[in-house]
């Protein structure tokens, strides 16, 4: 089973790349870089100076704005799933802030709190919020009322039946919520770095400049490499914390 998965993963992977070869051929490398001109350009980009300061740099800022994201969503949607009146008052803000896109709030942010650490930061934490409480929301209104009715009937307290009840069932969408915020948080951080020349963002800017597109689509790759790495290790943890993880998200 899971050597048939890997073995179609690889085989779409490789149909991509025979494509993104094919077109960048026809276009030129100052339209569309093929995968060999970016293969060729990507050690350059590696041993760049700015590079690996500015990606250490744009995680570090970001994972300040995922963590307080995740620290206010969770117990949030937590409540609005549980409570009539919190999901009532909470839900309208929830459904305009989470058509917004980052880039809409980036000028606004940056009128009022500068360029620094403050405003990407915030950018993070806004983008990627509304995803965690939306999630959380939907899967804490889906636990079954006849797991609590059980613990009730054992004399279980609120405190019990939310400690032993209704974190395990929700348990694997936490886990789904934060590789969704992951995802959210980092494409606000790279938006809000581009907006302002610094960073891993500037770097895309920079790069956008360039007669060719190779170094362009170099960035662009290991941004998805990151991203994609970030979030198979959060699956891995969910894994092994618990067992029960893959088989209620099909993972």
């Amino acid at each position: 089973m899971q050597l048939g998965r890997l073995t179609t993963n690889i085989l779409g992977i490789v149909l991509v790349l025979i494509l993104w070869q094919a077109v960048g051929m026809h276009l030129g490398d100052a339209l569309v870089a093929t995968p060999v001109q970016v293969a060729k350009a990507l050690p350059e980009t590696l041993t760049d100076p700015e590079f690996w300061p500015a990606l250490g740099l744009m995680i570090g800022q970001m994972m300040i704005g995922y963590l307080l994201a995740l620290a206010v969503g969770i117990p949030l949607g937590i409540a609005m799933g549980r409570s009539r009146p919190v999901f009532t008052v909470v839900k309208p803000w929830a459904s305009m802030f989470i058509v917004v896109s980052a880039a809409a709030l980036v000028p606004l942010l940056i009128i009022l709190m500068g360029r620094g650490l403050l405003f990407r930061t915030c950018i993070v934490f806004v983008a990627t919020l509304w995803y965690v409480v939306v999630s959380i929301t939907e899967a804490a209104r889906a636990v079954s009322p006849r797991l609590l009715d059980v613990a009730k009937s054992f004399s279980a307290s609120d405190f019990q039946r939310f400690r032993f009840v209704i974190l395990p069932a929700l348990y694997p969408y936490l886990l789904i919520a934060a590789r969704i915020g992951l995802i959210h948080a980092l494409r606000a951080m790279v938006t809000a770095e581009m907006f302002i020349g610094a960073g891993f963002g500037g770097l895309l800017n920079n790069a956008g400049l360039d007669l060719s597109t190779a170094p362009l689509f170099g960035l662009i790759v290991v941004l998805m490499l990151v991203s994609a790495g970030a979030t198979e290790l959060l699956r891995r943890v969910a894994g092994r914390a618990a067992p029960w993880y893959a088989s209620r998200t099909g993972g």
